[in-house]
């Protein structure tokens, strides 16, 4: 019983957690640290990024999706594709917390704003303008924004939270962008897939985050930079 509450706990899956613990007869210092780890988890979870929580089961807007796009996971360029991290599909396999969703991926990134970057007042004020066009158009289409490296933002949809009719969204959400920072003089560009990718909390005992790994990432970090 022990074992499955930190289980739980660590994956955040604190309803679970939760159960365990006042249900399973634990020696009351046990009982007592849980119950203090789990007051402390409720508390901090509200001002976490979606991306740090774990994934959801396989659910009915998944297969809607696979209908609306004429093909289903079967489908040989939608292996797994594990760049840089896994060389084959058997090492994703062999990660319990990852998987296979069908899901779109965004990438997108500030353009010509370089000459800017000495003028910091100009350059952190263009920032939030685009910042906070991105995280508004993704939330507003049903996204998660996962990952701000620089100028670049991530975003997920049917990943982490179900998103029916995900591709559309993801193109929507960056059409959105595109038309929020034209009238700021702000320019942006966008990468856009859509297809298989395992999902899932990955990382070390020090830095655990929510991670897609496979084509349908790799094709939209590349066609951003075209």
């Amino acid at each position: 019983a022990a074992e499955w509450i930190a289980h739980c706990l660590s994956r955040f899956d604190l309803d679970s957690a939760e159960t365990a613990i006042t249900t399973s007869p634990l020696p009351p210092p046990l009982h007592d640290a849980f119950s203090s780890i789990l007051r402390n988890l409720h508390s901090y979870k509200p001002f976490l990024p979606q991306s740090c929580l774990p994934g959801y089961t396989r659910n009915d807007d998944e297969e809607v999706d696979e209908l609306q796009s004429g093909s289903g996971s079967g489908n040989s360029d939608n292996d797994v594709f594990c760049s840089r991290l896994y060389s084959t599909a058997e090492a994703v396999a062999r990660l319990p917390n990852l998987e296979r969703k069908r899901m779109s991926y965004t990438v997108s990134n500030l353009v010509g704003t370089h000459g800017h970057v000495e003028d910091t007042g100009m350059y952190i004020e263009q920032f939030e303008g685009y910042i906070t066009a991105v995280v508004d158009a993704v939330r507003t289409h049903k996204g998660v924004v996962g990952v701000v490296v620089g100028d670049h933002v991530h975003a997920s949809f049917n990943a982490v939270k179900r998103c029916a009719g995900h591709a559309k969204s993801s193109v929507e959400a960056m059409v959105a962008v595109r038309d929020a920072l034209v009238c700021q003089c702000i320019g942006v560009v966008s990468g856009v897939s859509s297809g298989d990718a395992h999902c899932g909390p990955l990382g070390s005992r020090e830095l655990m985050t929510f991670c897609a790994i496979g084509k349908t990432v790799v094709a939209a970090s590349a066609m951003e930079r075209f």
